[in-house]
């Protein structure tokens, strides 16, 4: 696949290690061509997860692609954040390289705007792995330039699953469900990946082992953000869990299950649903409902084939190689 078939596509991130890993999916894949990375604060702090995307970009050689600063804090609220999941450094303490780049000086919304407006409508897509504010504040400001969206696959809810964050709420949706809100009523063509189906693909050891001796430095580093990944939700499970049970020692591929979808949509199941995404500040503060009477009809990822979905992503990352060009 070439760059004129394969999908254009702008990345919305916060890396974080299963953002880390979604990177280094699509730099990997010849499905996707990336036009660049908007950074937000969400796993981590804007300063932090700006220059984690650079890091990754270090690392794959490629400079190529801007990173723009996103959004620092949500809609309307203080900003949360998983250093207990991710590492203060967001990446594990992992040894990326330094970033050799620095991010573009310019407003990410007249960015994302003007990246549009170069492509014919209904060409670019965003891949949103992180809380949704930059989205939100696209359709706000620039709601002309959001109508040229291809679509938007965001990584975010729990529809009939249970919470990460709290016991109903998933930690894209909460960390900003003003901003989700607005994105799910905005009318455009719209993916919910939710942990309903991220955490039925989960790498284990054994995964991240055989990875690490396929080939080439991505693959390797990807296979150690995996390792640090089990390692992290095993002890905060061991701290937080009042019950003293651990969590199975898996990596859910939450991220890069929207590059997974876009590139191998068969692989999974998708159902058409009334959504709301609660913001009232209740215990069910952002919780992602079906609700038929105020959900708004989105397709939601209900179903997965977890062996075909590890596999292409294994594929993928272990011929990498160092993705240079």
């Amino acid at each position: 696949m070439n760059a004129s078939t394969s999908l254009r596509v702008i990345i919305d991130t916060d890396p974080g290690l299963d953002d880390a890993l979604a990177i280094l999916v699509a730099l990997a894949s010849p499905e996707f061509t990336v036009e660049g990375i908007v950074t937000v604060a969400g796993n981590l702090g804007l300063d932090v997860t700006t220059r984690n995307a650079l890091r990754i970009l270090a690392l794959c050689e490629r400079q190529d692609i801007p990173v723009v600063v996103g959004a620092e804090m949500p809609l309307e609220r203080l900003p949360i954040d998983a250093a207990s999941i991710h590492g203060v450094d967001g990446l594990g303490g992992i040894a990326f390289p330094e970033a050799v780049a620095a991010p573009l000086a310019v407003d990410a919304v007249a960015w994302m705007a003007a990246r549009m407006a170069a492509h014919p409508p209904g060409t670019l897509r965003i891949l949103a792995l992180g809380p949704l504010t930059n989205l939100a504040r696209l359709i706000r400001e620039r709601p002309e330039a959001a109508r040229r969206l291809g679509g938007i696959v965001a990584m975010g809810g729990a529809v009939r699953d249970r919470g990460n964050i709290t016991p109903l709420a998933e930690f894209n949706v909460a960390a900003d469900p003003e901003a989700a809100d607005v994105v799910l009523r905005a009318g455009l063509p719209l993916t919910l990946v939710p942990l309903d189906v991220t955490r039925r693909v989960g790498a284990d050891g054994e995964w991240a082992r055989r990875l690490a001796e396929s080939s080439g430095p991505v693959a390797a580093m990807a296979a150690r953000c995996v390792t640090a990944y089990i390692g992290n939700i095993v002890a905060h499970s061991a701290r937080t869990r009042p019950d003293g049970q651990q969590e199975l020692p898996l990596c859910p591929l939450h991220d890069p299950c929207v590059m997974i979808f876009q590139a191998k949509p068969d692989l999974f199941t998708t159902e058409r649903l009334p959504i709301r995404v609660v913001t009232d500040r209740s215990p069910a503060d952002g919780a992602t409902v079906i609700d038929p009477v105020e959900g708004v009809l989105v397709d939601v990822l209900t179903g997965v084939d977890s062996e075909g979905a590890l596999a292409w992503v294994a594929g993928r990352l272990g011929a990498a190689g160092r993705l240079a060009g």
